[in-house]
């Protein structure tokens, strides 16, 4: 499994920062600069507010610049997998040793059933947690040789570098959305069993990467039951 490390270098900006050290001492200050100014004294309470917003936009500014930096460093912000250009490029490179060396590599697609539905019916922090769960399901039960990746909602991707029988490939597969279907994620005290289907594709010296993505996406779409169970 390669992990896909982010260098945060994030400008806390200290001289934004410090005032919300010490509140009162603020207050004072903004007090005293109102009555320079010849203003009336804002109350305490429009104070705090004021710097409740101001720190809410800190807030938001951070957790913005971390997501960007996450993409540019090609993971994926949610699940932390490599993210769906890092996935072409790793597929790319699985290629080139293949041509090089005469390797046999897989593809496996995994595709959550009736995503789109599920996402609704439970919302954007539920989806996140199953989405976040399924991740780690699939990072804990690969070799780090293998990559994984969350190229889009509700989808993920596993390369299988080094193939030494393509019947390790269907087996493997097999075995991911087994796990993935049969490991519930807890949520608010219910237990989720989300259906899960698979597509494989192994390649050789002879593959390019758009033809092994197309025969993986069809092969999915040819294995795919309904429904979802939630108690």
């Amino acid at each position: 499994m390669q992990l896909w490390p982010c260098v945060l270098k994030i400008n806390t900006n200290n001289d934004r920062m410090a005032k919300f050290k010490d509140p009162l001492q603020n207050m004072m200050r903004r007090r005293e600069a109102d009555f320079e100014a010849g203003q009336e004294p804002a109350s305490d309470y429009d104070t705090l507010m004021s710097d409740y917003k101001e720190l809410q936009r800190m807030v938001e500014e951070q957790a913005q610049m971390i997501t960007a930096l996450q993409r540019e460093s090609g993971a994926d912000p949610l699940t932390g997998l490599a993210n769906h250009r890092t996935l072409a490029a790793e597929l790319e490179r699985s290629l080139a040793t293949a041509r090089r060396y005469g390797r046999r590599h897989g593809l496996i697609l995994l595709s959550i059933v009736d995503f789109t539905n599920l996402s609704n019916q439970l919302g954007e922090v539920a989806t996140d947690a199953i989405l976040r769960h399924m991740a780690s399901l699939i990072r804990q039960n690969i070799r780090p040789t293998d990559i994984a990746a969350h190229p889009r909602f509700g989808e993920f991707a596993i390369i299988l570098n080094e193939l030494r029988a393509i019947e390790n490939a269907e087996m493997r597969a097999s075995e991911l959305c087994n796990i993935t279907s049969n490991t519930p994620c807890i949520i608010g005290g219910r237990s989720l069993h989300t259906m899960v289907v698979h597509g494989l594709t192994v390649f050789g010296q002879d593959d390019d990467a758009s033809d092994v993505m197309a025969r993986t996406r069809k092969a999915l779409a040819s294995s795919a039951p309904t429904g979802t169970v939630l108690s």
